[in-house]
């Protein structure tokens, strides 16, 4: 027996809140009673679209359900002489006839029998030329229709975008979830602001965006599409960083146009049409932590921040290490251990965390404990956001600009290059006046500096990769460890002109750290902190250590230890 075959489509939500998928699942059933026909198991064979646009052309596509169909008939796993009920042809397609009925004509000749509730006809392979007429027209009507109401919602939408560039008209109920419509226009909904600004300060301190969903779930901060999109109320890794992409945030609206049905921005943004909920500072710092973490990624997030996440690596092979081991006996090993491609030895993870100390002296890091400095390094963070921004929408304009060159897009470029370009500048400025902040007392600075609190693992962290430090690490027999530390990612070779980027190198013997500085500027900074006395850092500084013997090396390297 013939079986039947139900394809259901419809484009809108509120098609699905009514009665169209009801019904059309009653017609399909009725049409086998009236014929004596069995349903095709609805388990198995229900082609349902929903939310497709048959105008587009979306329901053809490789995930559309009507395409999954065509794909069982060309196989024959739907066999000929099926049949295919449908609501009406405009379920079918929508699109320009030229393209539809050659669509239409081939399911018919491959022996598939389309029948149409709504006017109650059976088309099959044997159809005459007055059913052929009556489809085209059909199909005509609906591309006709589909093509109108979409110039009219296109049209009005275009005219409330030009309302809001040049009155400030709001567009209507349609907002960032944050905000309330009154007659007076969009206001801040006190509740929700409070939430968006407790994601950026999240953000900030070094939260990514699954930790910043789990946070609010935990406390019970319902999401703000709560019951409607989303019935389970919680938040979503997805919609935190939508809220900390969105330049709505700023109060920034962007218009957007529709060409060859792609969204493309329609001009510049308009400042200032919505209620600021972050300032322009906490946007960018936010961006500054967000564009760090993408670069330095961490695959864990835990309460107890790994500090040396993305700076760590094996002296061996140049693998990151990892953190591993339970409280009381942890440690670091390299990734690649594991799988037995690298036989370099674990290192002690609190002997590792001294060592991080002592390099944190030796290098721009007074913002960690000093106020002034911490101003500098905000506004650093500032600009470093604001320029992640600015390339962001570079990136964009460059794709777009591929595809659909303007003059429009060609003076976009001109000016984002030229703010990137002076952002820059600003930022070798600031990071000038901070490479003056050295650490003039160890025992101050140890005093003020955090490496307890998850924040203060964070600022430091952050502090080595802007920099853009990195720390090698190898074992040395059972107990003693070296660290170079380098401004280059590659393994670092000692005492070799090949790796100017190696700046000096520490060995953790017992409970002592022993420095070897590989630049003068470092011998400067352990005179200043009582590390050596006048004689051996002027010997530090006229010696080569490739001139000396092997006996005079290891007498000069025990008797500058750092206790």
């Amino acid at each position: 027996m013939s079986k039947v075959f139900s394809y259901i489509r419809f484009s809108s939500a509120k098609q699905s809140a009514g009665d169209s998928y009801a019904r059309q699942v009653k017609a399909a059933k009725a049409f086998c009673d009236e014929n004596g026909l069995e349903m095709a198991d609805p388990r198995e064979y229900l082609f349902f679209d929903k939310g497709r646009s048959a105008f587009k052309g979306k329901h053809l596509d490789d995930t559309g359900e009507l395409a999954r169909f065509l794909s069982y008939v060309e196989d024959s796993t739907i066999p000929p002489g099926s049949y295919l009920v449908v609501e009406s042809l405009d379920r079918l397609s929508r699109e320009k006839v030229r393209d539809a009925l050659p669509r239409f004509l081939d399911l018919l000749a491959k022996g598939i029998n389309v029948y149409t509730s709504v006017d109650k006809r059976l088309y099959t392979k044997d159809y005459n030329e007055l059913d052929l007429i009556i489809s085209i027209i059909s199909m005509s009507r609906a591309h006709e229709e589909s093509a109108v109401k979409g110039g009219r919602v296109s049209s009005a939408w275009r005219e409330k975008q030009k309302a809001a560039r040049t009155t400030g008209k709001p567009l209507g109920k349609l907002r960032p979830l944050w905000l309330d419509v009154t007659p007076d226009g969009y206001v801040l909904n006190p509740d929700k602001a409070a939430v968006v600004r407790r994601i950026f300060d999240l953000s900030t301190k070094g939260h990514g965006s699954r930790i910043i969903a789990a946070t609010l779930n935990q406390e019970g901060i319902p999401a703000f599409s709560a019951g409607r999109k989303n019935f389970s109320g919680l938040w979503g890794f997805s919609t935190v960083r939508h809220i900390l992409d969105s330049r709505t945030t700023l109060g920034e609206y962007q218009p957007h146009i529709f060409t060859d049905g792609k969204r493309t921005p329609d001009g510049d943004p308009i400042k200032d049409y919505f209620p600021s909920v972050v300032t322009e500072d906490e946007f960018y710092l936010a961006q500054a932590a967000r564009t760090s973490r993408k670069t330095h990624s961490v695959t864990k997030a835990t309460t107890n921040f790994n500090v040396l996440a993305g700076i760590l690596n094996c002296y061996k092979c140049g693998s990151a290490m990892h953190l591993q081991g339970q409280r009381g006996r942890k440690y670091y090993k390299c990734s690649k251990t594991t799988r037995g491609l690298c036989d370099a030895g674990i290192i002690s993870a609190p002997r590792t965390e001294q060592v991080f100390k002592e390099i944190l002296t030796k290098v721009d890091s007074l913002s960690l404990v000093q106020d002034s400095s911490g101003s500098l390094q905000k506004s650093l963070q500032i600009v470093e956001g604001r320029i992640a921004s600015l390339k962001a929408r570079q990136d964009d304009a460059e794709a777009s600009h591929a595809e659909f060159p303007s003059r429009i897009t060609a003076k976009l470029l001109h000016e984002l290059e030229a703010d990137i370009g002076a952002l820059e500048s600003e930022r070798t400025a600031i990071a000038e006046q901070l490479a003056s902040d050295k650490v003039m007392s160890k025992h101050d600075f140890f005093e003020k500096l955090d490496l307890v609190s998850f924040e203060g693992r964070v600022a430091a962290n952050n502090l080595i990769k802007r920099l853009g430090l990195f720390i090698f690490a190898s074992k040395n027999g059972r107990t003693d460890e070296t660290y170079w530390v380098s401004k280059n990612n590659a393994i670092p070779l000692p005492f070799s002109a090949e790796t100017p980027n190696l700046l000096f190198y520490l060995m953790h013997r017992g409970k002592e750290i022993q420095f070897e500085a590989m630049y003068d500027e470092y011998v400067d900074l352990q005179l200043t902190q009582g590390d050596l006395n006048e004689v051996e850092a002027a010997f530090a500084k006229t010696e080569s250590w490739d001139s000396l013997p092997p006996h005079m090396l290891a007498m000069w390297k025990a008797r500058h230890i750092i206790k």
